[in-house]
C-alpha cells in the first residue's frame, strides 16, 4: 500500500512530465538510435566514415536495406533438382539394386523423374553405358553420356 501518491499524478497536464524538452527521457530517441549506422549523418558520422575507410565489412559498405527477397514459395517453383554425370556413374549400381534403374547386358536404363531430378549436368566422367530419360540436360552431359555409349531422351514439358 502506497503512503504517498505517484509522481505521475502530479505531472498530469504538463507536456513533458518534468523531463525538459519534448523527446527527452526516451529509449534511444535523443541519441539517434542504437544501431551502428542509424542516423549516422546526425551523431555518428566520424565512426561511420572511419569504419567505411577501413573497409568494414566490405568496401561497398552502406547502411540501410536494399533490394527485395523473393518469398520462399515462389523460389521453390523455380527450383530445379540437378544431378552431375559423375554422381550418376557412382550411384547407378545402387539404384539398380533398389529397382529404380534396370540393367540389360552392360547397359543401364533409368528414368530420373522417379528420383525427382529434373536436370542432368556434365561435371565429372562417366564410364558406364546409361540410357536415361530426363526433363533437361546440359550439352556437355549429353556429349559425355553418348561418348560412353549411352543415350539421353529429353522428356517434353507437357508430361
Amino acid at each position: 500500500m502506497r503512503k504517498f501518491p505517484k509522481k505521475v499524478r502530479k505531472m498530469r497536464g504538463t507536456r513533458t512530465h518534468g523531463y525538459g524538452r519534448v523527446g527527452q527521457h526516451r529509449k534511444a530517441g535523443q541519441r539517434a538510435g542504437k544501431g551502428k549506422t542509424t542516423q549516422w549523418k546526425k551523431s555518428k558520422k566520424s565512426y561511420y566514415l572511419k569504419q567505411k575507410e577501413l573497409g568494414f565489412p566490405d568496401p561497398d559498405w552502406d547502411f540501410g536495406k536494399r533490394g527485395f527477397k523473393r518469398p520462399q514459395d515462389i523460389n521453390r517453383i523455380y527450383k530445379v533438382n540437378a544431378l552431375n554425370v559423375k554422381d550418376l556413374d557412382s550411384k547407378i549400381e545402387e539404384l539398380t539394386k533398389n529397382n529404380i534403374a534396370s540393367k540389360s547386358g552392360n547397359t543401364y536404363t533409368i528414368d530420373l523423374k522417379d528420383l525427382n531430378i529434373q536436370k542432368i549436368l556434365g561435371r565429372g566422367e562417366i564410364n558406364k553405358k546409361i540410357n536415361l530419360s530426363v526433363k533437361k540436360a546440359s550439352k556437355r552431359a549429353i556429349e559425355k553420356i553418348e561418348s560412353a555409349g549411352g543415350k539421353v531422351t529429353l522428356l517434353s514439358e507437357a508430361e
